[in-house]
Formats: C-alpha cells, structure tokens, sequence
C-alpha cells in the first residue's frame, strides 16, 4: 500500500511529499485528427450557414413572388401574362378595386390549362397593381359574401362570376361571367352539351378573359364613364337588317371593352335626355327615320345649347332612300352618296373574310387623313380594310360654327358602283381618292368656356365587321375606338387580342436533345461523383 501510495504521491526537490496526486499527461492528438476536426468543423458551419441561408432565400422569394411578377411564361404565346397595355393601366391606377371571385380556389388549381389561365391572370391584375385584391369565395360555404355582393347587381350572381367592384363604393360593379373569358368551337360544343362527347376543354378556341377583365377594371376605374346609348329598335323593331347584326354587336362589346357604359335603347319610345347619354350611336338604319326622330336627335346634339353631345351614324349599302336623314346630315355640311367604293387595283385591294360570307371578298384600304384621329394610336402602319362603303361628301369645309373634316379616304385607284346595281355593269375607270369617313363639329363659346357637338358619318357598317374587328393584322379596331374616344375626351383605348388556345407543341433538333440530356442527366451525374469523391478523401485525411 505504501508503495502504492508513492507511486500515487508527488514529490517535492526535497524529497517530501506534495500530497498531490501526480496527474497523468494528456494524450496529445495527432495532426491528422487536428486538421480531420478542423475540416469537419468548417464544413459543417458551412452546411449549416448554406441551409440557413437556403431558408431565409425561399421565404425571401415567396414573399416578393407574391407581389412582384416574378413568374415567367415560357408559351409562345404568353398565354398566361397580360398585355403591356393592362400593364400600362394598371400602373395608372389610383383606387382600391376588388376582384371577387364566386368560386372556391381549389378549383383553379385543376391541371385544365383554362381554369390556370384565369386565375394566373388575376394574379397578374394583383402583382401589377397594390389597388387590386383579389380573393374566392365559396358561394355554398360563403352565402353572406355572395348576399351583400347579390345587394349591389340588378342581375343574378351565379357561380363562377368573377365581381369587379369599386372597394369604397361597392355600387359600381361590374360582373364578369367565367364563361365569357372563352371561345368555344360551336360544332364541339353542342356534341359536349347535348350527347356528353369530349370534354369541354376541347370545345375552347381562344381565352379573351384580359379583354373582359381589363374592360371591367376600365369602368369602375372611371370616375364619370362615357354613356352611350345604341339605337337598336324603333318602335319595338329591330332598325338594322340582320346582316348588320353582328357589326353592330361587335362595336357595341368594343365601346365596353373600353369603359363605356353602353345602353340599347328605343328611338320610337325611349327618351334620349342628355343628361343620361354623352353619345348616341345610329347604326345603318333600313328605313328612313321620321321627323318626329329627327327631331329627337338635333335636340339631343343642341343639348339646350349647352352642345358637349355626340353623335356616331353608320351608312350602309343595305339602306333604303333615307332623305329625312340625309336633311339632317346636310345641314350638318355632310351628305352621302349612292356610290359604294370598289377597289380597282388588284395589287391595293385587301382580301378579307366578312361574317357572313363563305370566301374573301375584295375591300379597299383606307388611311387616316386627319391627324387628330391617329394620334393615340400604337402602330398607325396597318391598313383599314373598309368593304362596300358609301363615299361621303363635305358641303363646306368650315362655316360659321362648324367646320367638317375628312377622315378616313381610299386609294386613288377605287372605282364607283351604284348602290343596288350590278358591278359587272359600273364604270370601273379610276375615281380617285374618296372620303369613306368624316366628322363635322359645330362649336360656340359660353362664358368664354369652348362647347362643341360633332356627327362621325361612316360609309359603312362593315367598317365594324365582326371579323376585322378582332383581326390585329388591321387597324379597324384600334381606329374605331380611338377616333370614338377623340370625340368624346376619353383617354387612350385598349384593343386586346384574344389568345388562341391552339395546342403547343416542343420541336427539338439533335443538338437540343444533346443539350436537355446534358443538364438532366449529365451535370447532376457529374455534381454526384464529385460530391462522393469529396466524401471519400475527407475520409481517408
């Protein structure tokens, strides 16, 4: 034990005893171990700093995804984005707007690239602009939502409406229906409808739900919208031939589509007070309107001599003789001729399709020879397709306060076909240039303060046809609402092209693949091998 104890105690230089234990030396770690710990300490600060970091970026990105458009669209189309001009809207925006959608959200997240469209693009109103909210609502789970909503519409919400209402002044609405974000293949429709066959996906043909959305979005946007009344019956009869149906529909949906507040009315039993209409629309009446009717129009332009009235007439070949019209007009400076334009040069005539015929017909074009209704155009280099118009005549260009302009003329090589007579019997020489469109204002000061009332004359209905109106390769559409809203005051108009929901398909050449392959397959097999080469020599040090 004694010696036990000695071996335990320390010793001093004297030789006594310390009564201290002698500690054993520390086991010195090797080099190696030393820079093994040191690496694995460094790299597992630096997994833990890369995933912190990881986090931190993830929660960072849905936070600015969520209110910045970050999402691409990679269709060649864009089919999920919106136009620049939404863009350029949005950002003009001052008013809180809310886009309430009377379906549960869940249903959008279908793999139907329709539904997708529709609420990737009310994504896009909401990152665009901070005035715009958008929220669904479950009309079975929410009824309360739908009831105060229900208080503010005449009509009858269903579901699938998407509601865009005014957020402090939810009076001012407009309802936009899902099914109107779509075109559909009628022959397709009707075997889905009736026999079950197909889906209706497959019916659709195009997505015009910008159109419809930024058109809602214009009115309750607007603090005093443009109204327009459009005479479509006289006496409870429709007062356009049939032909002329869709024309007038289709420039009806665009004075809309551009914040317009549009009403069809009666000439025979509505009034026409210009306190409820900034603007009436007299589109190619068959018959010639009474004096009584007449009547009606002037005092509506002469506004109690307040003037700030407007008027748009549509001529037509389907017309009958209409001199009480015709009365009107010229005392206005303006008259219409019997003479429909034809195009003589087959080099200058524009083969287009008009509704309601089987093939091309041949049209003149036309070009804007008053600058002030070109101005607030985007791209004034495409032409104006203006088939079977009426030439139009100015009886003075200016007289005591009223002057009178021509708008719209064709080529020099056009030549004149009597109304109702057979072309192959006109004179088909070179008539030169011809006025198809023309705008006469009459204007007096009160209180110093400039008034004016203006009559646009149009030499056809077709200058609206269904077809060209929504054909971007002319500039039917954007002319129409941009002279509309030079005579009115109104800003800049939109004229959106509806998306073609054609399928898509990926063509790759060799090349291509040999690329896909490399960063499917071969950059990640490589980023592998590295890593367990790593592994493998942190192992071995």
């Amino acid at each position: 034990m004694a010696d036990e104890k000695m071996e335990q105690d320390t010793f001093m230089p004297d030789g006594t005893s310390s009564g201290k234990k002698e500690k054993k030396p520390r086991k010195r770690m090797s080099a190696a171990a030393q820079k093994k710990l040191r690496y694995g300490g460094i790299a597992t600060a630096i997994t833990a700093i890369v995933t912190i970091a990881v986090v931190l970026v993830n929660l960072l990105v849905s936070r600015v995804v969520e209110t910045y458009p970050l999402k691409l669209d990679l269709t060649s189309s864009g089919m999920f984005e919106i136009s620049q001009e939404s863009v350029d809207f949005l950002k003009t925006l001052d008013k809180d707007v809310n886009f309430t959608v009377l379906m549960a959200e869940s249903n959008f997240e279908s793999t139907t690239v329709s539904m997708k469209m529709v609420s990737e693009m009310l994504d896009r109103y909401a990152q665009n602009s901070s005035h715009i909210h958008v929220s669904y609502v479950d009309p079975t789970t929410n009824p309360d939502v739908v009831n105060t909503l229900q208080a503010n519409y005449t009509g009858t919400l269903t579901q699938g409406d998407i509601v865009v209402a005014d957020a402090e002044d939810p009076s001012k609405m407009r309802v936009v229906s899902i099914d109107s974000l779509f075109s559909y293949d009628q022959q397709k429709y009707a075997l889905y409808y009736y026999y079950g066959q197909g889906t209706l996906e497959d019916c659709i043909t195009s997505f015009s739900g910008e159109q419809n959305l930024t058109a809602a979005l214009m009115y309750v946007a607007d603090a005093d919208p443009v109204k327009v009344a459009v005479i479509s019956m006289l006496n409870s009869k429709l007062i356009y031939s049939d032909a002329n149906g869709y024309s007038v529909a289709m420039l009806a949906e665009t004075l809309t589509k551009n914040g317009y507040d549009v009403t069809s009315v009666d000439l025979g039993t509505d009034a026409l007070n210009p306190d409820d209409y900034d603007m009436i629309v007299l589109p190619a009446p068959i018959n010639d309107l009474t004096q009584t009717d007449i009547d009606k129009l002037s005092a509506f332009l002469y506004n109690d001599g307040q003037y700030d009235r407007n008027l748009l007439y549509f001529a037509d070949a389907t017309q009958s003789d209409t001199p009480n019209i015709d009365e009107l007009l010229s005392t206005w400076g303006i008259q219409v001729t019997k003479q429909l334009c034809m195009e003589g040069s087959d080099s200058a005539a524009q083969q287009v399709m008009l509704m309601g015929t089987t093939s091309t017909v041949p049209a003149p074009a036309a070009v804007i020879t008053d600058e002030d209704y070109s101005a607030g155009m985007a791209n004034t280099s495409l032409p104006i397709a203006a088939p079977f118009c009426r030439t139009i005549d100015l009886l003075w260009d200016e007289k005591s306060g009223g002057i009178t302009s021509s708008v719209l003329q064709t080529s020099d090589t056009v030549y004149l076909n009597e109304m109702n007579a057979k072309e192959e019997n006109s004179d088909k020489s070179a008539a030169g240039a011809q006025t198809v469109m023309a705008t006469t204002t009459r204007r007096q000061n009160i209180d110093n303060i400039p008034h004016s009332s203006t009559i646009m004359v149009f030499g056809s209905m077709k200058l609206s046809d269904y077809y060209l109106m929504q054909d971007a390769s002319y500039n039917n559409a954007p002319f129409m609402i941009n002279a509309v809203n030079t005579v009115t005051g109104k800003g800049s108009g939109l004229v959106i092209a509806e998306k073609q929901l054609t399928p898509e398909t990926l063509t790759l050449t060799t090349n291509d693949v040999r690329m896909v392959n490399l960063f499917i397959f071969a950059i990640p097999m490589a980023v592998a091998v590295i890593g367990v080469v790593v592994i493998l020599r942190r192992r071995n040090k």
